[in-house]
């Protein structure tokens, strides 16, 4: 999902990676699932985003309700003259977000552009008002931190590695978050021994 937010790859990472890692019939099959999720997860977005609208215009109308009985008979004018330009007109059904922002295609990097320093988070805020729903999912799901770690370290007693093959965060974040872990052990006096038990053999 991470990497279709990313406005220089959107669905088009996917359709790139997938037949390189699965057979080209399970690749079809998995972006069509990576397509639907998506699609969902957006809509849930949407289902919330109404439902806050609709929350605060019932608190606006509490408000305005005094002042509504004042208006309406000068507007009850504009409000049918507005009634008889959406008979008149036909309008063509408004495309979401979600299919907006994927049939734009990718961004291009620009010639002196360093792929690795593009703020994708920044992307966002500066078209928040372009993708107000489709941002806040963006920002939702783009500030989570990605790493993994070896499955043995679960049940492994031993202090936790992260090498560099086993996580996607920068080296230097890595770095600072062993270096300052070791640090508040240190502090607290709750350094990290490894004992070692003998059983007699029976």
């Amino acid at each position: 999902m991470a990497a279709i937010l990313d406005p220089r790859q959107k669905m088009k990472a996917v359709e790139f990676c997938f037949p390189q890692l699965f057979p080209s019939n399970e690749a079809q099959e998995n972006i069509s699932k990576v397509r639907t999720v998506l699609f969902e997860l957006y809509d849930e977005y949407v289902a919330a985003n109404d439902h806050d609208q609709l929350r605060k215009r019932k608190i606006s109308q509490v408000g305005d309700s005094s002042m509504d009985a004042i208006i309406s008979s000068s507007t009850s004018g504009w409000n049918d003259f507005d009634d008889f330009l959406r008979q008149s007109e036909t309008f063509e059904p408004q495309k979401s977000e979600l299919v907006d922002y994927l049939e734009k295609g990718p961004q291009k990097n620009g010639p002196n552009a360093n792929p690795v320093q593009f703020d994708c988070l920044g992307w966002w805020k500066m078209n928040r008002l372009s993708y107000p729903i489709l941002s806040r999912m963006a920002c939702d799901i783009l500030a989570i931190l990605v790493s993994t770690v070896a499955s043995e370290a679960t049940f492994s007693a031993r202090t936790r590695v992260i090498d560099a093959y086993r996580a996607s965060l920068s080296p230097e974040t890595v770095q600072g978050l062993m270096c300052g872990g070791d640090w508040c052990r240190n502090l607290h006096g709750s350094v990290k021994t490894s004992k070692e038990i003998s059983l007699p053999i029976s």
